[in-house]
């Protein structure tokens, strides 16, 4: 029997009703956009689940969904360092490259195989973008607090995951050759693991957004 119940969609659900807590009034719509953004997530992981169970192929359901990852986290990278810097250049050209790169893997491969390609170009930009931004930190003149910044928290798990991701992709073979238990590979509990991390600082950071900041002001 299909069990819609994983970790990673307990993760992202987890995640998706703390960002409905902490995010619905916020006063900027980048930060409102995340609510929108994990509840596609859900619904993706779940209907992949469901279709992959039914048709045994649920790639064109991530390649629809890969877009939406994105949009959405571009919007987020573009308003950080928009408060820094000029952000539009940076960002526009890595969403060209990314689209440019998803299109060429639609034509050769058709929509029914995962676009790898765009996918891993699109985790090293988040990785490179997620080191820009603390590269952006520690030049501001503006003291931060660390445990309460929103900010921070949502691009260490950003970074964290594609990052962690792009390496054992490079290494699957090796990773997934090795047995933990009788019917899981090693890479089934490392991207289990990369989930919780990522929707685990995601969280945190919303909370951040939504009360710690206001906290660590009032102190």
């Amino acid at each position: 029997m299909l069990s819609l119940f994983t970790v990673n969609t307990v993760s992202e659900i987890i995640c998706f009703i703390v960002a409905l807590m902490c995010l619905t009034k916020d006063v900027s719509p980048v930060w409102r956009s995340m609510v929108l953004y994990l509840l596609i997530t859900c619904a993706a992981e779940i209907y992949g689940l469901y279709i992959g169970h039914q048709t045994h192929n649920n790639h064109w359901v991530y390649n629809i969904f890969i877009l939406f990852e994105a949009g959405f986290t571009h919007l987020m990278f573009f308003y950080l360092f928009g408060q820094h810097i000029n952000s539009k250049p940076k960002v526009i050209i890595g969403l060209a490259l990314f689209l440019t790169l998803y299109i060429y893997g639609i034509i050769a491969h058709t929509f029914f195989v995962y676009n790898y390609l765009a996918y891993t170009v699109m985790s090293v930009q988040f990785v490179f973008y997620s080191l820009y931004y603390y590269y952006l930190l520690l030049q501001s003149d503006h003291h931060i607090d660390l445990r309460y910044a929103p900010e921070f928290w949502w691009v260490a798990g950003t970074l964290f995951f594609y990052f962690a991701n792009t390496a054992c992709n490079l290494f699957y073979d090796k990773l997934y050759s090795v047995m933990l238990t009788p019917k899981h590979h090693l890479t089934y509990f490392i991207f289990k693991a990369l989930n919780i991390i990522l929707y685990g600082n995601w969280s945190y950071s919303f909370i951040c957004r939504k009360w710690l900041t206001k906290r660590s002001e009032i102190r």
